[in-house]
């Protein structure tokens, strides 16, 4: 107990506050989520010109500059772009001033069929919210040692710093704007968070470098964080205190890799509301997507009904506090694996929540240095990469994602790869992930960890399909070894293995060596799986030991005498006010008992459904021990929405506001100002 006693109080001079998991997580493994996001605001008076649209293929150009010329009359006191209903042809859409928002009146009544991209950034996006000043990670101005956007991090490295110093500076950073702290890659395994690219021998298994960050010397800065900037103070001779929300997030910055700081630019407020963005239409670069968020902060797409994105449907970069929520994604213009649905790169303290995906390749990818962010109340169904595989959510596939949250998501699975380097200490929280898509047997596993992906959180998930799997673990016993290769797809933990598969050998392009300290740094607490029948409270599965850069979890000793009980939540303190009335809170653990999810017979054998009625000539059965209630998200695909349990159909209607009544409201009347994040 005083073992304990010193950690709570070394936490809270760290945080100012306990946070939910800090009974069961040491705080070098886990973040404060509660700053996820904002209060999306309701603006309510209209900008000085509103668009007038004409519908017809050949409108689209018109319709394009009607609705430039509308954004380009808003202020700071006008903040609204009202598009009538109807279904109207677009040659994209750009938005760079800040404080407006483009709002339909419904999915089902507002259709905008994208014909172009518009340039967001030199990468196509539908519609394009772009920082005016924005500049990419390449530009001479954020390069060392003459650039005027870029510091020296000379001070101020511990995690929860709020307080750092910047040095040899080529200009003054700006306040209340963002700025991008970053280190460079490691060249040689720490044994403990290792952040590496393809420059590495034994880091990725395609081989490359995923070059989201800058690029100095020669070396790669995966390791990236966006930081709001509330103060700045002039210690003469290029050097700043800079005064930064939220504090460090890293574990692992040391002077040793020349951690430094710049700016990307700043655009605020900025959001998408109540309409469908159908990207059909548009001929499909590898690079495009339907909306592009470039060094926005504070940014949203709310009520959206989002069709057949190419390279994603939604690209967070550079940005940070920016929000997704009560939308629909359906489809994608590429059913290859470069196709990410929500993608994340160099972001920062995003909050994607209460969303459907279906026919997507992957709900979600982040793709480098992403950090503090929160995937929360998701339902995917029926995922697209291959006909024969199972394809989950991806909490890494690139280098530099750390300190990420997933809770609450109903999906197959959720997975982190090396294909472009590894990422480390995310936290997996009362997830539903059955691990299999049927009809679909590879890669069919709840939690697929591939090697290098380290001190990893998996608390209170309910996880397997029943009579399916039939392993608890697959898993790296040295950087040669694999235990358990010939029932890895039959597995709910798949743990360590060099490539897309068990492979331990270092086949550049194809696989690296086995990673056994993917699974002994993996902290596994209070997880009900369908193997054993049974939550694990595994004392010694909750306490891997210390490691570089991360702490140990307590002790086995701890855990032995922790009772049995979880927070509903690890970034709500409470039921959030966007919860419908009668639903359970939380929904999904080993202490929920009124779970109203089974398993079809009939047409749909096998896929999780909440009536009999769903399952076309067949019936439902109880299922994974009454763990699992569903969630808003699903509720509303299933019911409102009338979709095929399985995922299968075409594009449905959605509305959120009929979905989700009590989040349709989820508003505040005045702009944010910026400084700090509203809590809920």
């Amino acid at each position: 107990m005083n073992y304990r006693l010193l950690f709570l109080l070394a936490f809270l001079s760290l945080s100012g506050h306990a946070q939910n998991w800090s009974a069961f997580l040491d705080h070098s493994r886990a973040a404060d989520w509660s700053g996820a996001g904002f209060r999306i605001p309701a603006y309510s008076t209209n900008c000085a010109v509103q668009p007038t649209l004409t519908a017809g293929s050949g409108n689209a150009a018109a319709n394009t500059t009607a609705i430039q010329n509308a954004i380009a009359s808003c202020d700071a006191a006008h903040n609204v772009v009202n598009l009538p209903a109807g279904t109207y042809y677009v040659a994209g859409i750009n938005m760079s001033q800040g404080k407006v928002v483009l709002r339909g009146a419904s999915p089902n009544t507002t259709t905008i069929l994208l014909t172009a991209y518009s340039s967001c950034g030199g990468i196509g996006h539908g519609v394009c919210m772009l920082a005016p000043n924005w500049t990419y990670s390449g530009d001479a101005s954020v390069l060392p040692p003459t650039g005027t956007r870029q510091c020296t991090w000379s001070a101020g490295y511990a995690q929860g710093t709020t307080s750092i110093t910047l040095s040899n500076c080529g200009g003054a950073p700006p306040v209340n704007q963002t700025l991008i702290l970053d280190q460079a890659n490691d060249t040689s395994d720490t044994g403990g968070v290792y952040i590496c690219d393809g420059n590495t021998s034994n880091c990725t298994y395609e081989g490359g470098r995923n070059a989201n960050g800058r690029v100095i010397g020669g070396n790669l800065y995966s390791n990236q964080q966006v930081v709001y900037v509330t103060a700045v103070t002039s210690l003469s001779g290029g050097s700043y205190t800079v005064n930064i929300s939220p504090g460090v997030q890293m574990t692992n910055i040391r002077a040793g890799q020349n951690p430094g700081a710049w700016w990307p630019g700043f655009v605020q407020l900025e959001g998408v509301e109540n309409m469908t963005l159908d990207a059909t239409n548009i001929p499909t670069p590898s690079g495009g997507g339907v909306v592009g968020m470039f060094a926005c902060y504070q940014c949203w797409v709310k009520n959206v009904r989002l069709l057949e994105g190419a390279r994603n449907h939604v690209w967070f970069y550079q940005s940070a506090n920016d929000v997704v929520r009560d939308s629909y994604f359906y489809g994608t213009t590429i059913t290859g694996a470069t196709s990410y649905t929500i993608e994340g790169s160099t972001s920062s303290n995003l909050l994607i929540e209460n969303n459907i995906f279906q026919q997507v390749t992957t709900p979600v990818v982040y793709n480098g240095g992403v950090t503090g962010s929160v995937f929360g109340y998701n339902f995917g169904v029926s995922t697209v990469f291959q006909p024969t595989y199972t394809w989950p959510m991806y909490a890494g596939h690139a280098a530099g994602n750390v300190m990420n949250l997933f809770e609450g998501n109903n999906a197959y699975g959720i997975a982190s790869d090396n294909a472009s380097g590894p990422s480390d200490q995310t936290t997996l929280f009362r997830n539903f992930l059955t691990g299999l898509q049927p009809g679909k047997p590879n890669t069919s596993v709840p939690l697929i960890l591939r090697a290098l992906n380290r001190a990893y959180n998996v608390v209170g998930n309910v996880l397997g399909q029943p009579s399916y799997h039939m392993q608890y673990q697959a898993y790296a016993t040295s950087t040669t070894a694999f235990s358990g290769a010939s029932s890895e797809y039959v597995s709910i933990y798949d743990l360590g293995g060099g490539g897309t598969g068990d492979a331990c050998s270092l086949n550049p392009g194809t696989s690296t060596l086995c990673d056994p300290l993917t699974k002994t740094t993996l902290m596994r607490w209070g997880n009900w799986d369908t193997v054993t029948g049974a939550t694990q409270w595994n004392s010694t599965e909750a306490s891997p030991t210390a490691v570089m850069y991360v702490n140990g979890n307590f002790t086995s000793g701890y855990f032995g005498t922790l009772a049995h009980t979880l927070p509903s939540s690890l970034y709500y303190s409470s039921t959030p006010p966007w919860w419908p009335t009668g639903k359970a809170w939380p929904p999904i653990g080993p202490d929920v008992t009124t779970g109203n999810l089974g398993t079809c017979s009939g047409t749909y054998s096998g896929v999780q459904a909440t009536s009999s009625s769903q399952c076309t000539s067949g019936t439902l059965t109880s299922a994974w021990a009454s763990h699992a209630v569903s969630i808003p998200a699903q509720d509303c695909y299933l019911s409102y929405m009338a979709g095929a349990p399985d995922g299968s159909g075409n594009p449905l209607a959605f509305d959120g506001t009929a979905c989700y009544p009590s989040a349709a409201a989820l508003t505040t009347p005045a702009s944010p100002t910026g400084l700090t994040v509203t809590a809920r």
